[in-house]
């Protein structure tokens, strides 16, 4: 039983990405870039590069090189904290809110996740949530 359960989720897991490549493709945005849009919340403040930093599980470095990317392209905006100069505050503008709701409508509407009933849909957020809760995954 686990094997299969192990080969549905891989399966999905593919299904997902195929699914997003494509999307992103026509959206003209790499899977990096898209996971910062994801992360800033318009309805969150700004936040620090560092704790983008963190949200994304990489270098500061990195978020640096995928902000200068997206505030080229006006999706973005970043400016130094009132209180402390030293930090750079990011968040989006209205063209980036305008792509963010893009991708999340997409994910709502054409995703493979968005063709199970609602009951599904929630049943498997609850699992998928036991799941992330779960201990750190053991090495193989």
């Amino acid at each position: 039983m686990l094997y299969d359960l192990v080969e549905e989720a891989y399966t999905f897991t593919v299904t997902m990405q195929r699914w997003s490549a494509t999307l992103l493709a026509e959206l003209d945005l790499t899977e990096p870039l898209a996971d910062v849009l994801w992360h800033l919340d318009p309805s969150d403040a700004r936040v620090s590069m560092r704790h983008l930093a963190s949200l994304l599980h990489c270098d500061p470095s990195n978020v640096t090189f995928l902000a200068d990317r997206l505030e080229q392209r006006g999706l973005i905006q970043r400016d130094t904290d009132p209180f402390d100069r030293r930090v750079k505050l990011v968040g989006l503008t209205s063209a980036g809110v305008g792509l963010r709701t893009k991708i999340l409508r997409a994910a709502a509407t054409y995703s493979p996740l968005a063709r199970l009933a609602q009951e599904d849909q929630r049943r498997l957020c609850d699992l998928l949530a036991k799941t992330r809760s779960a201990a750190e995954p053991a090495s193989p």
